[in-house]
């Protein structure tokens, strides 16, 4: 993929009962690392990483490429430094689909508290799963926890169908956009007919 915010597959080699990937060597760590180390972000930061996440986005969804399994450990940092660029990695979930083929994924897959509604329901699902799960990393960016953190997978999934959150506990969000929010809810809406496009995400006011 030819872009700088997606890992590059550089070389395969294959042997009889296996494949190996030669990738760009990511010194930086995952994503999920630093806002454990960090807390949160600062908001102007976290639209950074979004914004370079989204371009990434943008680019496999115009190439047909869903990604469905998006989350913070999944997006590595080129090298240790704060301004190092942020990278899609980890594509052994991600499809190849047409415009066309909306409904043709059903397969459940991905991390459970960034999977969208859809994905539970097994209604068919498309490139609006990578949406929500930007708002979801989003969220997380922002407040130092997931949106739909619950004590079981079940009431996570309940969560996740009703889009069952909120921006509490308030000290958390203190300091916090309403732009940002915005981001956040509509990332974060059900019917995956009426989230955002990553090109139309990319022009929000959060990320602008």
């Amino acid at each position: 993929m030819g872009h700088q915010n997606i890992l590059t597959l550089v070389d395969y080699f294959e042997t009889m009962n296996n494949l190996y990937l030669v990738t760009d060597l990511a010194l930086g760590g995952e994503l999920f690392d630093r806002i454990c180390r960090k807390g949160s972000y600062y908001e102007s930061d976290a639209a950074d990483l979004i914004r370079a996440t989204l371009s990434a986005v943008a680019y496999l969804h115009d190439h047909g490429i869903v990604h469905r399994d998006l989350k913070p450990e999944n997006l590595l940092f080129r090298t240790p430094e704060d301004n190092a660029d942020l990278l899609i990695a980890d594509f052994g979930l991600s499809r190849i689909m047409d415009e066309e083929q909306f409904h043709v994924l059903t397969t459940t897959c991905g991390t459970p508290g960034y999977m969208a509604p859809e994905i539970f329901k097994k209604t068919g699902h498309g490139k609006p799963v990578d949406i929500w799960a930007l708002g979801v990393i989003t969220y997380f960016l922002l407040c130092g926890y997931t949106p739909f953190d619950r004590d079981s997978d079940f009431e996570e999934m309940q969560a996740i169908l009703k889009a069952e959150y909120d921006f509490r506990p308030s000290e958390y969000w203190r300091g916090v956009s309403e732009d940002a929010k915005d981001f956040v809810r509509r990332c974060l809406t059900v019917d995956a007919t009426k989230r955002p496009t990553a090109h139309e995400a990319l022009q929000h006011a959060f990320v602008a």
